[in-house]
């Protein structure tokens, strides 16, 4: 969703403006020095504005299907999950970085080929 170059609703283009201030949030903390973004006090800020667009609104499909009881990535260095309330209006968000490739892609090696003599 977040790389989604065509939102058809307006929800979607509310959820799309709230993830990318988010990952620009993270990124901005990780240029700060932070290690986890979620010590950064403006990643908790933007995390508390969806937080609360969701505690208003429900969810867009496409958001549903990618966050919502699924861990789903935020740009290539994030991850973001969105924990819906048992109790209350207010959800849980969270966001940390992906530190190494996902386990279903095969590394790639690169090996030399042999010069002809």
């Amino acid at each position: 969703m977040i790389l989604a170059k065509v939102h058809t609703t307006p929800k979607q283009r509310d959820e799309f403006r709230l993830l990318v201030a988010i990952r620009f949030a993270c990124l901005m903390a990780l240029a700060k020095g932070h290690t986890d973004p979620m010590d950064c006090p403006r990643v908790q800020a933007r995390c508390a504005e969806l937080v609360k667009h969701f505690a208003y609104h429900h969810p867009s499909p496409a958001f549903y299907r990618q966050f919502i009881r699924h861990t789903g990535e935020l740009g290539l260095n994030f991850s973001l999950r969105f924990t819906e309330p048992q109790q209350g209006l207010y959800g849980k968000v969270m966001v940390w970085r992906n530190e190494q490739a996902a386990t279903n892609v095969h590394p790639l090696q690169l090996t030399q080929a042999e010069q002809p003599t």
